[in-house]
């Protein structure tokens, strides 16, 4: 029983970590923290994911990006970023893929990437 709640477990942060790859296609390789934490959440919310599964999905979130930074995936550094609602800038958190152009051909059609652009983002009613 035990070796089947890892099992769960481990396929279930494999898909969060998929979800947080996906969330930086679409954010297009980089991210400050609370944009990549609003859109892991509207992914969650696309897959129709239950309010306690976003939570149990945000727990996991600190150690998967840990590993995908360890994996050499996903890298980060604390700048300075603007705030319009201060005078100064404020210290946050910018995440990126060490290799864009890899992640991105593995999920730049994924149907979960095209659903966001084309339901949030509106990419399907763009004429070109």
């Amino acid at each position: 029983m035990d070796n089947i709640i890892k099992k769960k477990d481990k396929e279930y942060s494999k898909e969060i970590e998929k979800d947080v790859l996906r969330a930086m296609i679409i954010l297009h390789g980089s991210a400050w923290k609370s944009d990549l934490h609003d859109t892991l959440s509207t992914i969650w919310r696309l897959k129709k994911l239950e309010f306690h599964e976003m939570v149990k999905a945000s727990e996991k979130l600190p150690k998967i990006l840990e590993r995908l930074r360890s994996k050499k995936i996903l890298q980060w550094e604390k700048r300075l970023r603007a705030d319009l609602s201060r005078s100064e800038p404020i210290e946050d958190t910018l995440y990126y893929l060490e290799n864009l152009k890899e992640v991105s051909d593995r999920l730049s059609s994924d149907h979960i990437v095209l659903e966001y652009r084309s339901k949030i983002m509106g990419y399907n009613s763009l004429k070109i």
